[in-house]
This record gives structure tokens, C-alpha cells and sequence, in this order.
């Protein structure tokens, strides 16, 4: 049997209710493109695997006894991939039709490009952020004084092409990443070191260090549903959100840069936690958003410890 040219690889947590409008997009999504899938299951304890065996008896499912995590389940799964390309696709990501045709299209007609994504959009086509800077100075002052209640679509945040063509970008949105998978497999794959989340930033910074392009599609269009795929626990989120950045910014920023960044992290956080807990006098949600940054704020010992 000849290997196809795409493996679609989705990771499932807990993520059941989100898995047959996946698989039901995939289709129309890669007309003219021979794909096959690996999907891992996390330990969902949702009915996964049978929903899979119903859903899409071609898949290779594999069920992990534990939630290892996303890189980890994402470089188990390339491991049995025979596709030349990989399609990382979030169970919560609905490709639109052609969208993923137009990223393979992309990375044949661009021998140099490792990584390709499709403009992500919310349910009522409102784009969301699908590629956006690496984290840097400019980028964490943004995020921690929160101008994006004032600049929700400053480039520091997303990418905002011009128009239709393709445009290198620095990094992309994991949440429905085409991946050449030579490349992939040359960079070790994924960091397992990231539980969930920055992973695919981490990814692209590797490959541009390497002398790949990263390039943004517009003209591929994927809906994401957000949050589905991940954790709906909000203080869980937080963690791991924060955790994973601290962890980027050691790995890619050494000596008194990264030392810097890693303060403006920090800082980011208590100015939040601040913040919520001032407009907690008139809001209780604010008051638990509070609460949730104290709570990190108080790893940071042992996090530092780490990195």
C-alpha cells in the first residue's frame, strides 16, 4: 500500500463531544490529498476510543494510561506516521474545505518551508490570533500591562496579513499546523519538556533557528473552538500556561536577557493578580481570577528553582 501524503495527528483529552465535527471536516478540508490518521487518546475517560472505532475505523488509535501530555502524545504519534507531512489538528479545530489541501499546497510549492498554518477563526468568523511574534521584551510588556483591552490587534499579538498571499510569520497556532515531517523528525520533534501549550512556538523557533520558513496561509481557514482541547479548569490553565512561557523564555533566552524576560514574566502575572483583585470589590469572578494568579505567583519559587 502506498504511504500517504499527510497523517493527521490528533491528540484527545477529555475532548469526546468535540471529535465527530472534527472528523466529519477532515474530508472536504483535504480533498485531493491522500491522508491517514493517528489519534492518541490522553486518558480521557470519556468513551474516546470507542467513538473512534466508530467515528473513523481507519484510525490508528493509540491509549495512553495516563495524561502524558500533548508533545509527548503528538511524538508518539508521529512515530507511526507514514505521511510526508503532518497535520497537528486539535479535536476542537474544524478545517474548512480546502483548508488543509492549501497548506500541503503551500509547503510543496516552498521546498524551504517546515511549517504551515491556516488563519484560525472563532464559530462566528471573527479571526483569531493563528501566528504572532516570538515572546519578547514587547511582547510580555503587552501582555502584562493588558493593552489588549486597548489594542486587541496589535501585532504583538497576531499577525495580520495584507492580503491573500502566504507570509513568513515567526510562529503559528498548533491548534491546526501542517509540518513537514523530514523536518519534524530532524528537530527531534516535539519538547516534551512543554505539558501543553508554547510547544508549537517552541517548534517554529527551532526550525527558523535551523534556516526553515514558518508561513501563514490566509486563504486556509480553520474554525477553533477554543479550549476545548485543553484544560477547561481555569487555575489549571494558568499553571500550565505559565509554566510553558517560563520554560520558553529559559530555553531560548540565556544570561541577563533571559534573567529579564523571566522578571517581566513574573511581574506580568502580579500586575494581573492586582488588577483582579482591585475590581474583585465589585466582582466575584475577579476576585477568583485573584486568586488563581496568587496561586501561581506562589510556585514561582520552585519554578525559578527550575529555570
Amino acid at each position: 500500500m502506498p504511504s500517504p501524503a499527510l497523517t493527521v495527528i490528533i491528540v484527545a483529552y477529555r475532548s469526546a463531544a468535540h471529535l465527530p465535527a472534527c472528523f466529519e471536516a477532515l474530508s472536504a478540508a483535504a480533498v485531493g490529498v491522500a491522508w491517514e490518521m493517528v489519534l492518541v487518546d490522553n486518558a480521557s475517560g470519556d468513551g474516546t476510543p470507542a467513538l473512534v472505532e466508530r467515528g473513523a475505523p481507519g484510525a490508528r488509535l493509540i491509549v495512553n494510561d495516563a495524561n502524558r501530555g500533548f508533545a509527548a502524545a503528538v511524538n508518539q504519534a508521529s512515530r507511526a506516521a507514514r505521511g510526508r507531512y503532518l497535520l497537528l489538528l486539535n479535536p476542537d479545530a474544524r478545517p474548512l474545505p480546502g483548508c488543509v489541501s492549501r497548506l500541503v499546497a503551500e509547503l510543496d510549492a516552498v521546498p524551504q518551508a517546515a511549517l504551515a498554518g491556516p488563519q484560525l477563526l472563532d464559530p462566528g468568523g471573527t479571526p483569531q490570533p493563528s501566528a504572532w511574534p516570538a515572546p519578547g521584551f514587547l511582547s510580555l510588556a503587552y501582555d502584562a500591562f493588558l493593552l489588549h483591552n486597548l489594542m486587541p490587534r496589535s501585532r504583538l499579538r497576531l499577525v495580520t496579513p495584507a492580503g491573500e498571499d502566504p507570509v513568513d510569520v515567526e510562529c503559528l497556532s498548533g491548534a491546526c499546523l501542517l509540518v513537514r515531517r523530514s523536518v519534524f523528525e530532524a528537530l527531534g520533534g516535539l519538547d516534551e519538556r512543554f505539558f501543553i501549550y508554547f510547544e508549537d512556538t517552541d517548534l517554529a523557533a527551532r526550525a527558523r533557528a535551523a534556516g526553515h520558513r514558518v508561513r501563514l496561509v490566509p486563504t486556509a481557514r480553520a474554525v477553533h473552538l477554543v479550549g476545548g482541547s485543553s484544560f477547561q479548569d481555569r487555575r489549571e490553565f494558568l499553571f500550565r500556561f505559565s509554566e510553558s512561557r517560563r520554560l520558553f523564555l529559559a530555553k531560548h533566552h540565556r544570561g541577563m536577557r533571559g534573567a529579564l524576560l523571566r522578571a517581566l514574566h513574573w511581574s506580568g502575572l502580579a500586575l494581573r493578580m492586582a488588577v483582579y483583585a482591585g475590581a474583585g470589590a465589585w466582582s466575584a469572578p475577579r476576585r477568583a481570577q485573584a486568586r488563581d494568579h496568587a496561586a501561581v505567583l506562589l510556585s514561582r519559587r520552585s519554578s525559578a528553582r527550575r529555570g
